[in-house]
């Protein structure tokens, strides 16, 4: 049985059983035929309902939490099994990446009966005529200007998409994305941008990089440094913009912070384990406030206070 635990803030969720310090339980909603592999949370501008929006192995669902204790199914769209989606959104819509080669799955969260989707590989830039297609993806993120970032994208029918970052502009059309530009250098599988700066996990060559966005045509490295684990999944930047956070996603693997005041000169200023010789693997971390929130392959989430 996979359940998917609603707390006091909605972030990827990590199914374990371990006493709790600090934090408790709202409410659970229970699949028994599939699992869980991603959340996001979205608030209906209408109705002012609160939602998550949950990656499934054979594809994407809709809970309404608006009543923590009593989450309930709105709707579920069935896709190609995957053990990996992640979901993000902008506007009224959510955008959902898979490793099984079915598109970008593109949700109209307005219709709640998950009736109004589209799946969509190729995409083009109107004023230009460049294009790229895609059918997979690990992982995506849109910024604040409906930006979409597509990391670690491939396909399935011959072309040759970047796995680094692939440029999506869902402001400007939200079914059907212009194609912007992309990055190269290294293979991204998680990362998140600001302004005009990506921040990116580079899983396979161990580093996180800091990247200068604002050509997409021309994206420009800023710096880059290493990981405690050299296997960088994740990265989120703190709200003063003076740190980076990381996850290494491997047995007995640091939660680690940098300055990146001067990104031709990186620095690790600290390094934390959750349970030290315990072989936990760190997964994502994410900024809220003065608060890093982390999930875990078996120590659950941990917050830390990241205000000194």
């Amino acid at each position: 049985m996979n359940k998917i635990l609603f707390t006091l803030l909605l972030l990827p969720f990590l199914t374990f059983s371990q006493n709790s310090y600090n934090m408790g339980l709202i409410g659970t909603y229970e699949w028994n035929s599939t699992e869980g592999n991603d959340i996001w949370g979205w608030v209906s501008p209408i109705s002012e309902d609160e939602y998550a929006l949950v990656g499934l192995k054979d594809g994407f669902a809709c809970v309404n939490v608006s009543s923590p204790s009593n989450p309930t199914l709105e709707f579920q769209i069935a896709d190609i099994n995957s053990t990996w989606r992640d979901v993000k959104t902008w506007g009224n819509y959510a955008y959902v990446t898979t490793e099984a080669d079915a598109g970008l799955l593109i949700v109209d969260l307005t219709d709640m009966t998950g009736n109004t989707n589209w799946h969509v590989s190729n995409f083009t830039n109107p004023t230009t005529g460049a294009s790229v297609e895609f059918t997979a993806a690990h992982n995506l993120y849109i910024d604040e200007n409906g930006i979409c970032y597509i990391f670690g994208a491939s396909s399935a029918t011959g072309s040759s998409p970047s796995d680094g970052a692939i440029f999506l502009d869902v402001a400007a059309n939200a079914t059907a994305p212009h194609y912007l530009g992309e990055w190269n250098e290294h293979y991204i599988h998680d990362g998140m941008v600001r302004g005009d700066t990506m921040y990116a996990g580079c899983i396979y060559a161990g580093e996180l990089y800091v990247v200068d966005v604002s050509d997409k045509n021309n994206p420009s490295t800023l710096g880059a440094h290493s990981t405690p684990n050299n296997f960088t999944h994740n990265a989120w930047i703190s709200d003063d913009g003076d740190f980076v956070f990381t996850t290494d996603e491997t047995s007995d693997a640091y939660l680690a912070a940098y300055d990146i005041t001067d990104c031709n000169n990186i620095q690790e200023v600290d390094r934390i384990q959750s349970n030290p010789g315990s072989s936990s693997i760190p997964h994502n971390t994410h900024v809220d406030g003065n608060f890093l929130i982390t999930s875990y392959y078996r120590d659950g989430t941990t917050v830390h206070d990241i205000s000194q």
